[in-house]
C-alpha cells in the first residue's frame, strides 16, 4: 500500500519546557495537529546559535545563486568588484567567450543573438566599418607609395604596405568606438530592467526611450552622410589609379583581417585580469579588476 510522505519541515522547534539544562529539539513530519515525532535531540545554546547562523548563511547563498543564474553576461560584466567576487562564478574560458561577443565585430554581429541590440543596426554598422577601412586605405596611397610601387614594377610588397595598414586600422577603431556609442542599446534595455527591479515603473522611461531614438537617429545619419562620401572617394581611387586596383583590394582585405585578430589577444590579456582580480582570496584586486574593463570599452 503506497503511503505519501511528506515533506520534513527544515526550521526546528526548540521545545522551551525541558527540564533539562539543555532544550529539546524535536522535527515533524506532516501537520502541526499530527505532532508524529521523528528525531528528539538534546542541543543546548551554543549548538542552537550554531544552527541558526548556518541556516542564515545557507539562505544568504542560495539567494545569490538564484541572482547569478538570472544574470546575463553583459550585467556580470558591469557589476562592482564586491558584488562581482560573489555572483560572477564564470571560468576563463566563459569569460573570455563573453568579451568576445560583445566586442568581437563579426561574432557580435552574426552569432550574438541573444542581446538587446538591434539586428538591423549591428548590419549597417558593420558594412560601415567595412567600408570605412576601405576608403581610409585610400587615404594613406601617397606619392611615396605609388612611386615605390612603379619601382617594384606593381609588384605587391606586404612589408612596405603594413604602416598603411596600422594606420587604417587606427582610424576605423576610432570611428568603431563612436559607432557603439550611439548604435549600443542593450545597456539602455538593462537599465530599464533594473528599475523596474527596484519597483521605479515609470521612472527614467521616457528618457530612457528618447535617448535611444536621438542616438539611432543620429547613427543613420552619420553611417549614410559618410557612406556616400566613401563611396566617391573609392570610385574617383579606382578610376585614377586602375593598374592600383588589385593591391588596394588586398590591402583592404589584410588591414581589415587584422583588425579582426589582434583584438583576440588583447581581450583574453583583459579575461585572464578579470579572473585574477575574482580569484583573489583577499579581496584586494580592485584595481586590477578595473584594469580589466578598460580594453572593452563598450
Amino acid at each position: 500500500m503506497k503511503q505519501k510522505l511528506n515533506k520534513i519541515k527544515s526550521k526546528p522547534k526548540f521545545n522551551k519546557n525541558s527540564k533539562n539544562s539543555k532544550d529539546s529539539f524535536e522535527i515533524y513530519s506532516g501537520s502541526r495537529s499530527q505532532k508524529n515525532i521523528i528525531v528528539n535531540l538534546n542541543f543546548d545554546n551554543s549548538d542552537k546559535i550554531r544552527i541558526n547562523n548556518q541556516i542564515k548563511i545557507n539562505n544568504k547563498i542560495n539567494q545569490e545563486v538564484k541572482k547569478s543564474q538570472k544574470l546575463s553576461d553583459f550585467e556580470l560584466s558591469e557589476l562592482e568588484y564586491k558584488e562581482a567576487t560573489k555572483l560572477d562564478k564564470r571560468n576563463l574560458c566563459e569569460t573570455y567567450w563573453a568579451r568576445l561577443k560583445r566586442e568581437h565585430l563579426i561574432l557580435f554581429t552574426f552569432f550574438n543573438y541573444n542581446d538587446f541590440n538591434l539586428v538591423s543596426v549591428k548590419i549597417s554598422r558593420f558594412v560601415f566599418l567595412v567600408v570605412g577601412d576601405m576608403a581610409f586605405n585610400v587615404f594613406f596611397f601617397t606619392d611615396d607609395s605609388m612611386h615605390k610601387l612603379y619601382l617594384n614594377y606593381g609588384k605587391y610588397d606586404f612589408v612596405q604596405q603594413v604602416p598603411q595598414m596600422v594606420y587604417s586600422i587606427f582610424l576605423s577603431q576610432i570611428i568603431e568606438i563612436f559607432l557603439c556609442y550611439l548604435s549600443m542599446t542593450d545597456k539602455y534595455i538593462y537599465e530599464l530592467k533594473s528599475n523596474l527591479q527596484k519597483g521605479k515603473y515609470n521612472q527614467n522611461l521616457k528618457s530612457l526611450v528618447k535617448n535611444i531614438r536621438v542616438k539611432l537617429s543620429f547613427f543613420f545619419a552619420f553611417t549614410f552622410l559618410f557612406l556616400i562620401g566613401y563611396w566617391y572617394i573609392i570610385s574617383v581611387f579606382c578610376a585614377v589609379y586602375r593598374n592600383t586596383q588589385l593591391i588596394f583590394f588586398k590591402d583592404s582585405v589584410y588591414s581589415f583581417g587584422m583588425g579582426l585578430v589582434y583584438p583576440l589577444f588583447f581581450y583574453f590579456i583583459s579575461a585572464i585580469f578579470r579572473i585574477c582580480s575574482l580569484r583573489d582570496k583577499q579581496k584586494n584586486s580592485e584595481c586590477l579588476y578595473k584594469f580589466s574593463d578598460v580594453i572593452p570599452l563598450f
